[in-house]
Order: C-alpha cells, then sequence, then structure tokens
C-alpha cells in the first residue's frame, strides 16, 4: 500500500487507523481490529475496495524484494505452476514451520471443469483476496499465464499455458 500511495498516503493512512507510531514489526502481533482500520483508511485514501487491497498484498507478499523468503517458501512447493498449486494444501502447515504463531486458514485444491478451485477455509475474513493476489504472482514468477477468478471464500484457476514467458530465477541454495 506504501508504494500505491508513497509516503505520505501511508502515514496518513497509519495515522487515521490508529497504527503504531513506530511503525510495524515484520513478525509482530496486532489485533485484527487494527487491520480492518487499516483496509478502511486505506481503500478511503485510494479509492480501492477491500478485496482489491487485500489481492494486492498478496501480490506484494512475492514480488516486492523484501519478501524474499515467502516466495522461496512458495517456491519450494513445486518445480512448475501446477505443481505449487496443489502444494498450496500444505501451506499452513509449511508456514507455521517457519512462523510458528502463524495460523492462516487450510487450503484445499479441487478440481473443477477446465481447472481447479482453492477453496480457503474459515479463520481470516478476506484471506481468498489474498490468495488470489499471492497465486497471480506466483504466476508471473512460473512464466505461466492462467485465467484467476477471485471468489468470497475461493479462487478458480484456469491454466491458458505453462510456458508463456520465461520465469524467474529460483534455486534452492542461495
Amino acid at each position: 500500500m506504501r508504494l500505491r500511495l508513497g509516503e505520505a498516503g501511508w502515514n496518513a493512512v497509519a495515522r487515521q487507523a490508529g497504527a503504531p507510531a513506530g511503525g510495524f514489526e515484520a513478525f509482530g502481533q496486532y489485533d485484527d481490529a487494527l487491520t480492518a482500520r487499516m483496509l478502511v483508511a486505506a481503500g478511503a485514501h485510494s479509492g480501492l475496495d477491500r478485496e482489491t487491497l487485500l489481492e494486492d498484498l498478496g501480490t506484494w507478499l512475492v514480488s516486492d524484494p523484501c519478501c524474499e523468503a515467502i516466495r522461496r517458501l512458495l517456491r519450494f512447493g513445486g518445480a512448475d505452476f501446477a505443481g505449487f498449486v496443489f502444494a498450496l494444501e500444505d501451506l499452513p502447515d509449511r508456514a507455521r514451520l517457519a512462523v510458528p504463531d502463524l495460523v492462516l486458514p487450510d487450503l484445499s485444491v479441487v478440481p473443477v471443469e477446465g481447472g481447479v478451485r482453492l477453496v480457503v477455509g474459515a479463520g481470516l475474513d478476506g484471506f481468498a483476496a489474498v490468495v488470489a493476489g499471492l497465486v497471480r504472482a506466483m504466476a508471473d514468477d512460473y512464466g505461466t499465464l492462467v485465467v484467476l477468478t477471485a471468489l468470497p471464500d475461493a479462487v478458480e484457476l484456469r491454466l491458458v499455458e505453462a510456458d508463456f514467458a520465461e520465469g524467474r530465477r529460483f534455486a534452492l541454495a542461495g
């Protein structure tokens, strides 16, 4: 959001939402009400709806250089995009290995005609939108072209072309 709004806009959102004066800590735990206030304030400043903001968050978690560790955790899920998608069912457990206090909703991969549906379990309101952004960014990361449809509690994917573009470099070490 800071990239979209700029520093002054981000500071205004943080003030309006009552965020900590010193900013957020990467692995800090914050009240869900603060997250809700941040989304409302960010929506007011940007003109974007909550789902778009959450999808942007998912994209940022994969594509911003400061989040390279998250991208690496996700890339360990599969050598190709299809493998990655089916490994998403294990994501809550893998995330908990890296951050023991992080509790993510269950993810289920359900085959549907022409693709798959990622069903997001209960637990974090709006998490399906975050998953949509994350999966969209990972498709780009793998160089895969997909059609993605975000639903309130799921994400539908249809693979168009597995080798659409050159994906980002990934190696297990370094």
